[in-house]
């Protein structure tokens, strides 16, 4: 199934609407990370990621999120988790669920609600609440959120070609794919892909991700899109997850919105109401990191899985992202769910991959999450109310080892705590009429 490759003419910049602040590399912070064997070309491998991946934009060229809008939701805090005395099971027995995080998952951070309630939040690895971390492909379903803005306000069909919104894609992989299955991770294109790996090291090469690829690929991102031109199954039927299919979704979204997908992203944090700066990263032509370069703090992070659970309202009722959408995650289809079947991950679990998200079904919990490949994820339970927000370093990306301590693990552990402590009696206390002790009665977790 090859197709001839041809020259992509270059997105032209001067179209696109710009509110975001594009910058470039933070040169002092290199020049640090210099200083402790850690560069441009390193700094995303697994033994260097507890210090570069919070504020890992700093390392490329980005753009600074306006998030100025909304004021972020109040949470009760009335309610809290512990960790401590939360057990989960590893090779040679138990052990509770913080240090399980901490050692053996490398986890940075978390935070865990309950509808409004702040259940748990912890702060690892010199972190705080105030400090972003690289969310590596969880962007990918916020670059699915904008098109399903797009798709609400009429301007995107899904249905449609890819060629339809941007024929300079005829002659590559996607010259017959639609964008739903670019979307789902449907396409089955074909590149040079290490293993543990979902990109081609030509494609992060053309964004200046481990090097100035400015040389090679002047036009950044846009030059590299031609260079794929096969696939090796039929279209759409096999769910194949490539971080390139997102980069595509990303210049659909910029091409019918007429904005960049920076500003995109921009307008979902202002409607949710976060407290912090969020970046997000891009190559040296400006184009945007739609597959893994949002960087934001944990708890904001949080407030967006709270959006999603709401019916993607945000905490004063106003529609941020389509009802609708979020309910076809939820359901999934034959297509989606044969898609599934055909790729590597339906060993791990029963589920989907949908507009790039996953909806797994584990140990009775049906979980729709948005994933990053060392450790960070938004997990969602919509049954329970529970939204686990996490950022980690996990040295090696995509195992199974990471897969199953997570989402066996972790975050079945939370929901079940979680379920837990809303049905424990409420504490209270009185005293013994006859002996005078104070009396504790209720849970005390």
């Amino acid at each position: 199934m090859k197709k001839s490759l041809i020259a992509l003419p270059v997105l032209i910049a001067s179209s696109l609407t710009y509110a975001a602040e594009f910058q470039g590399p933070d040169t002092d912070f290199v020049n640090n990370a210099a200083h402790h064997a850690i560069t441009i070309n390193n700094w995303d491998q697994g033994e260097n990621a507890a210090s570069t991946f919070p504020q890992a934009y700093k390392f490329t060229h980005s753009y600074k999120l306006d998030t100025n809008g909304m004021l972020p939701e109040v949470f009760d805090n009335s309610k809290r988790l512990d960790l401590d005395a939360i057990m989960v099971s590893d090779i040679e027995g138990e052990m509770s669920l913080s240090s399980f995080l901490r050692d053996r998952v490398k986890n940075h951070s978390m935070v865990v609600l309950r509808d409004n309630q702040l259940l748990h939040e912890h702060y690892w690895n010199n972190m705080n609440q105030d400090t972003p971390h690289l969310d590596m492909s969880v962007t990918k379903s916020f670059t699915s959120m904008a098109a399903q803005i797009a798709v609400a306000e009429g301007k995107l069909d899904m249905s449609k070609k890819v060629t339809d919104y941007l024929p300079e894609f005829k002659g590559t992989a996607w010259e017959n794919a639609t964008i739903q299955q670019v979307s789902d991770m449907r396409t089955s294109v074909i590149m040079d892909v290490p293993a543990h790996q979902s990109w081609d090291n030509r494609m992060t090469t053309s964004q200046s991700y481990n090097r100035d690829g400015s040389k090679d690929y002047p036009n950044g991102i846009s030059d590299y899109f031609p260079l794929v031109t096969e696939y090796n199954a039929p279209m759409g039927k096999a769910y194949d997850y490539q971080c390139v299919n997102t980069e595509v979704l990303g210049k659909i979204v910029e091409h019918v919105t007429y904005k960049n997908l920076a500003t995109n992203l921009e307008q979902i944090f202002q409607r949710v109401g976060v407290s912090n700066d969020v970046y997000l990263m891009a190559d040296h032509a400006g184009g945007a990191m739609a597959s893994g370069g949002l960087n934001a703090t944990t708890k904001d992070l949080a407030r967006i899985g709270r959006m999603l659970l709401n019916d993607g309202k945000n905490y004063l009722e106003q529609q941020v992202v389509p009802t609708a959408f979020i309910d076809s995650l939820l359901q999934g289809n034959d297509t989606v769910r044969q898609a599934w079947s055909k790729g590597k991950e339906a060993q791990l679990a029963d589920g989907w991959y949908k507009d790039q998200f996953r909806v797994l079904n584990i140990n009775q919990h049906k979980i729709l999450a948005m994933i990053g490949i060392h450790g960070q994820v938004l997990a969602m339970d919509k049954a329970t109310g529970v939204v686990i927000a996490m950022n980690g370093g996990y040295p090696m990306s995509e195992t199974p080892r990471m897969a199953i301590s997570l989402f066996y693990k972790v975050i079945p552990a939370i929901i079940e705590a979680a379920e837990r402590k809303k049905q424990a009696q409420p504490i209270g206390a009185y005293i013994d009429q006859d002996t005078g002790d104070l009396i504790i009665v209720g849970e005390s977790e």
